[in-house]
């Protein structure tokens, strides 16, 4: 059979198809017989047929046959040209002179070679002329009025520019992330260099004045040098993981990134387009919306304490040495909750942060008191600065560790002290201490106390008219203990691990001031 004729046969068949399957139903014999008379059916094609068993099988073997005559070459039926698409809406092949009505009225074109069958709903057997942009498939007009029906379906012949938008739009998303990730990633490596090199000053000054020490003093010494040490591997070990966790994700962004820029550039019929992007966008719904690690600033290393108490060390007694030895590193699994000991072993002095404080918040040349004032300061405008309550937080900020500090309230008549997390917002009435999930804090009004976290009260009995008030923060165990008068009032519990800060908030009348006790540690354990 010459080329011509099988490109013939294949239009034959295929304007006919719904006339052939009627006829191989009830009788394939004659239905071929005049197409075997002209030479367009050989009698294999017939016997393969007629041989099979079920209707079901007849119809398969037809139309395998109808889509393995035009294997060679597919002609156009218009003029007879080879085809340059099969047009799946109308049910032809065309050439590309007659392939341009097909275009202008958005007809769904496919490559001349695609199988019908591949076009086909395996459930309604209809051809696909929709697409579900909710599940990612292509659908046949009973799918999209059946199980699709409250979905957002668009035609084939459009399909393709709108899912582009959405991968667009997806990329630039990457992109983005993908700046974020590559700058919080330099600054961790940056981090990460620098505490490498952090405390050898300390070291080499502490090995000077070992020769002037005597033996007590020199394993006081290596006791520090370990503490130093644990405490930056601490910070390398965190900085390590936050390194590995932005190298993953950014790794994982670029591959995606990569998928992405193929899909978008890449040549492919609209049905192989659509099919093929099904898995790509699955793989992007399970990256949460594409956004960055959120990285934790943690706290620079310090070592001038250690330096500074380096003077004291000749007055160290054994008694004291025997204390460090007994848990020099590691913390006890119980604190004893005596302020004496709180104050001497994790004792701080909080610095207050003028860049936060209200405009009606005096801060004192110290940094450690607050007033409220009748009229308001000149302060610039700051982000981290509170513009609806007259609060103020330290410029200190613990995320590990264990501190102590105290706060001095006899000048005041309405107050809250405790912390809040340093994320926590500034702006707007839910930036109030213990009126939203990211603070907790004593209050006194009208001579009642009370504790406060996320809008939930619990009312204290505070005998008398405390002036001091003292609070034990204990990251690790989650727990911020408050005193008053060498008694705990209240612990309050959470995820302490993100960094907190220690808060203060003055309240209705003026002139009334709180302010941070200078607490002066008695030893050289640090946190």
């Amino acid at each position: 059979m010459s080329s011509e004729e099988e490109g013939c046969f294949v239009n034959i068949l295929s304007r006919n198809i719904s006339n052939i399957v009627d006829a191989l139903l009830h009788g394939p014999e004659n239905a071929f017989d005049e197409a075997r008379k002209e030479g367009l059916l050989e009698r294999e094609d017939l016997d393969r047929i007629t041989n099979k068993e079920s209707n079901g099988d007849k119809i398969r073997a037809c139309l395998d046959i109808i889509e393995g005559k035009g294997n060679e070459k597919r002609i156009c039926e218009k003029c007879g040209q080879e085809a340059a698409k099969r047009c799946v809406t109308c049910g032809i092949l065309c050439c590309d002179q007659h392939l341009k009505r097909h275009q202008q009225e958005g007809h769904n074109l496919m490559d001349p070679g695609v199988k019908i069958e591949k076009l086909r709903c395996t459930v309604h057997g209809d051809l696909f002329k929709f697409y579900c942009m909710d599940d990612w498939s292509l659908i046949c007009p009973k799918c999209k009025d059946g199980q699709h029906k409250e979905h957002e379906v668009v035609p084939m012949g459009t399909a393709p520019n709108k899912l582009k938008v959405v991968l667009a739009e997806k990329h630039c998303r990457v992109l983005k992330s993908i700046e974020s990730n590559e700058s919080q990633l330099h600054e961790v490596q940056e981090e990460e260099g620098q505490t490498q090199n952090a405390g050898r000053g300390a070291e080499d000054l502490l090995e000077k004045r070992r020769k002037e020490l005597c033996q007590i003093v020199n394993e006081t010494v290596d006791l520090m040098k370990g503490q130093i040490n644990k405490r930056k591997m601490e910070k390398l070990s965190l900085l390590g993981k936050q390194k590995e966790k932005l190298e993953q994700q950014n790794e994982s962004l670029h591959q995606e990134k990569s998928s992405l820029q193929t899909a978008l550039q890449e040549e492919l019929d609209t049905a192989s387009f659509l099919q093929g992007s099904k898995d790509l966008l699955k793989r992007l719904e399970t990256m949460s919306d594409f956004k960055s690690v959120e990285r934790t600033p943690l706290p620079v290393l310090d070592f001038s304490k250690e330096e500074k108490n380096l003077d004291g060390l000749i007055t160290l007694n054994k008694n004291f040495l025997e204390k460090i030895e007994k848990g020099p590193v590691e913390h006890p699994e119980k604190v004893e909750l005596d302020q004496n000991n709180l104050r001497r072993l994790y004792g701080r002095s909080p610095s207050l942060d003028p860049n936060s404080a209200h405009r009606q918040i005096k801060i004192s040349g110290d940094l450690r008191t607050a007033t409220l004032t009748r009229t308001g300061n000149q302060y610039p405008e700051h982000p981290d600065r509170f513009d609806v309550h007259p609060q103020v937080v330290s410029c200190d900020c613990f995320s590990s560790g264990r501190h102590y500090w105290e706060v001095d309230v006899r000048s005041s008549r309405w107050w809250k002290i405790g912390i809040c997390l340093n994320s926590m917002g500034r702006k707007g009435g839910k930036s109030g201490l213990g009126a939203n999930p990211e603070s907790w804090c004593l209050s006194k009004l009208n001579n009642e106390f009370s504790a406060y976290h996320n809008k939930q009260r619990t009312s204290l009995s505070v005998p008398g008219d405390h002036e001091r008030f003292g609070f034990f923060l204990d990251c690790e165990a989650g727990e911020l203990t408050c005193f008053g008068d060498s008694r705990v009032l209240h612990v309050f519990r959470g995820n302490f691990m993100d960094p907190v800060k220690p808060a203060i908030g003055v309240w209705d009348y003026y002139c009334d001031s709180v302010h941070f006790v200078h607490l002066v540690k008695q030893t050289f354990i640090t946190n």
